[in-house]
């Protein structure tokens, strides 16, 4: 990275968040952000930045470090350690931010409401952020089990390859499982207003924003022939899409290319209502037990992200622009605002 760059490390624990960081650099111009992480702590730190009311908020890259690592694949900054040191290890890192490319992020609300046994009482009223992905039924019962094993044994998630070994081993024991198998009968789900038949042989449900789940699977497949009228998948376009999968099983058949998940609806509102029974949920690879409600998940914003330049002389270019609309705020030619609907066009125009 060049001499012009001054770095600053902060450690994320359960004591200090991301806050004291970007608290310190709140009046610094044209500074980037590498989370040293996964999924989970890339949605913390953007969460943090929501939070600070930035007028041009920083733009984010990732250093891979998670068990999925879904959002740092569709960004290119690799799979895991081992695709960052193939392609030389730190320093290099370093430099390719210098070069990224900025792009949008959709970003997405989801609030969950529960009816109290007393109809005077009022609901109860719960908000998260969604970046990645939302599953409700067989794959969060996976992750649900995964982070109970590891609450007991965190020994026991010391490298990547050995946490999806494990990933697998439990999904293989839902399989004779099938504690999600009456999921068609137990949610309604809707798309802009328009009622969605859940297929019968369906135990899991997916709402996704980005094309990587579960630590690489594309499952909307852009690329591939489809019969149907959807359009391509985008994580910057305000839309969602639904699909589902037909087990554990199918999930272990999707990892290696064997099958696909069935495409089921886009849009921009969606909302799920769960009958009688709790149902596993995850966002993110968060999971949790939910008890019957009724989720909604709309549009929140779009965050900045950095993505790792294919070729060498878009980056280039794009950091350059980059540099010359800050350097325009500083003399006052733009506003902030201005500069981030600028940002927001070229980060379209070039992804």
């Amino acid at each position: 990275m060049s001499a012009r760059w001054t770095l600053q490390v902060f450690e994320l624990s359960p004591k200090q968040g991301p806050e004291v960081g970007l608290a310190l650099f709140h009046q610094v111009p044209h500074f980037r952000v590498l989370v040293c992480g996964g999924d989970g702590t890339v949605g913390w730190v953007l969460d943090a930045i929501d939070k600070q009311n930035y007028e041009s908020p920083p733009p984010v890259a990732i250093l891979p470090i998670g068990t999925g690592n879904d959002l740092a694949r569709v960004l290119s900054w690799g799979g895991g350690l081992s695709a960052v040191e193939r392609k030389g290890g730190l320093c290099m890192v370093l430099r390719d931010i210098e070069h990224a490319a900025v792009t949008m992020l959709d970003r997405w609300r989801v609030t969950i409401t529960r009816r109290q046994p007393n109809e005077m009482q009022n609901p109860d009223i719960s908000v998260k952020f969604m970046n990645n992905y939302l599953g409700i039924g067989c794959d969060a019962k996976v992750a649900l089990d995964i982070h109970m094993l590891r609450e007991e044994s965190p020994e026991k998630f010391y490298n990547q390859f050995l946490n999806k070994m494990l990933y697998a081993k439990e999904g293989a024991k839902d399989i004779m499982d099938r504690t999600c198998a009456d999921l068609p009968w137990k949610v309604r789900l809707e798309v802009d207003g328009v009622d969605i038949e859940v297929p019968e042989d369906s135990q899991g449900i997916l709402i996704t924003n980005i094309g990587s789940y579960m630590g690489g699977v594309d499952l909307w497949q852009n690329e591939e022939e489809h019969n149907d009228d959807f359009d391509p998948q985008s994580m910057h376009d305000k839309v969602l899409e639904v699909v589902s999968i037909c087990g554990t099983w199918h999930l272990g058949k999707l990892q290696v290319g064997l099958s696909r998940a069935r495409r089921l609806a886009q849009g921009q509102l969606i909302r799920i209502r769960t009958f009688v029974s709790s149902f596993p949920v995850q966002i993110d690879g968060e999971p949790w037990i939910q008890q019957p409600c009724s989720l909604e998940i709309a549009h929140h914003g779009q965050a900045f992200m950095l993505k790792r330049a294919a070729e060498e002389p878009l980056g280039h270019a794009a950091a350059i622009m980059a540099e010359v609309l800050e350097n325009a705020v500083c003399r006052g030619v733009i506003n902030a605002a201005q500069k981030r609907a600028l940002l927001q066009e070229m980060a379209l125009r070039l992804s």
